[in-house]
């Protein structure tokens, strides 16, 4: 009698390869290791592509600053804002802190506002406004200080530019009261009217007096402007000599 043969372990049944449970678990772990590696690969690669990208943006002169745009009210501030930017020149225009320039731009005390802006891919554009003087202040040396309408400071001159009054002997600590007297006559006064003061004159109190054209105005003390502005634009379709509108509720005219 012939012994029957025992099918073999590693056979199912048609003949097919039946895995042991140790085979499922190294084909498996092989698994895992090829998506290790494709995640590390990709992540390598992810890395290598956003230093390339940073170097390019940031390090490289593909974003460079190479020109400046400036606009401005006045040749000066044009020029003081030039000066400024230049110095960010070649540097990435991602990089340039424009609030930082804008400070540095305003600092010049010609200069009333700065705004900075980026120009991608290489420029920078930035608008600047100058303060306007409406009132000079005649220093012991002759010079001419030149104010804005809020009393800042502007620059020294040796002569104001037309339009501009020119308060003599009007600068120091003791006129404060007066400077501040007077800008608030220049703020009142239309634009018309204020291109036209001349003679502008205050004294130890305060009291303001001008002249516009031929008529000689007596301001008086700091009270009531707009109430006096109103007067003085009336009172001079007259054209008369003088206007006193010290007191403006009684205004005089000779």
């Amino acid at each position: 009698m012939t012994a029957t043969k025992a099918p073999s372990s590693a056979a199912g049944s048609g003949g097919r390869r039946v895995l042991s449970f140790a085979d499922g678990w190294g084909r498996r772990a092989q698994q895992l290791r090829r998506k290790r590696s494709h995640r590390v690969l990709w992540g390598a690669g992810i890395a290598l592509l956003g230093l390339v990208v940073a170097w390019v943006v940031l390090g490289s002169t593909v974003f460079g600053v190479a020109k400046l745009e400036i606009s401005g009210t006045s040749a000066p501030v044009r020029a003081v804002a030039n000066r400024m930017a230049s110095t960010e020149r070649g540097r990435s225009v991602l990089l340039v802190d424009t609030g930082a320039l804008e400070e540095r731009i305003e600092k010049d005390s010609r200069v009333a506002d700065a705004t900075v802006r980026r120009g991608l891919p290489r420029s920078l554009v930035i608008e600047v406004t100058a303060r306007i003087p409406v009132l000079g202040l005649e220093n012991t040396k002759g010079e001419v200080e030149l104010l804005d309408i809020s009393g800042v400071r502007i620059e020294t001159v040796s002569k104001a530019p037309a339009g501009v009054p020119v308060v003599k002997g009007g600068a120091g600590v003791a006129d404060a009261s007066g400077v501040r007297a007077s800008l608030e006559v220049m703020s009142v006064l239309p634009e018309a009217l204020r291109a036209r003061v001349r003679d502008l004159r205050f004294d130890a109190t305060g009291s303001v007096s001008f002249r516009i054209a031929g008529t000689d105005i007596v301001w008086g003390p700091p009270e009531r402007p707009e109430l006096k502005s109103r007067l003085v634009q009336i009172l001079l379709t007259k054209k008369p000599q003088s206007i006193d509108v010290s007191a403006p509720d009684t205004p005089v005219t000779t």
